[in-house]
């Protein structure tokens, strides 16, 4: 019996699935690699979080005592505009002396 003539039909049936199969390996390994950079990014960023966490609350705390500061302020605007609306001379006393 000549295997020669069976060759061909063993390369193909061997050989296609066989190269399905690369392809798919090779797409499967693309993706963890993928996968794996974005975790690293990911781990970067989370440590670059941490290390700006401390400064991020620093910062809320000033914009707070900003916010506190600017109240008052406004406060102090009204009562200022609720006594020149009410034409009291600041120097003068209400008792008319």
């Amino acid at each position: 019996m000549d295997l020669s003539s069976l060759i061909p039909i063993v390369a193909v049936v061997v050989g296609v699935p066989g190269f399905i199969a690369f392809v798919v390996l090779i797409i499967g390994h693309t993706h963890k690699m993928k996968e794996l950079a974005i975790r690293d990014k990911e781990l970067e960023l989370a440590r670059s979080d941490a290390a700006l966490g401390p400064a991020v609350d620093a910062l809320n705390e000033d914009l707070n005592d900003t916010r506190a500061q600017v109240a008052e302020i406004q406060d102090r605007l009204d009562f200022a505009e609720r006594l020149l609306a009410a034409g009291s001379p600041l120097g003068k006393d209400k008792s008319g002396g």
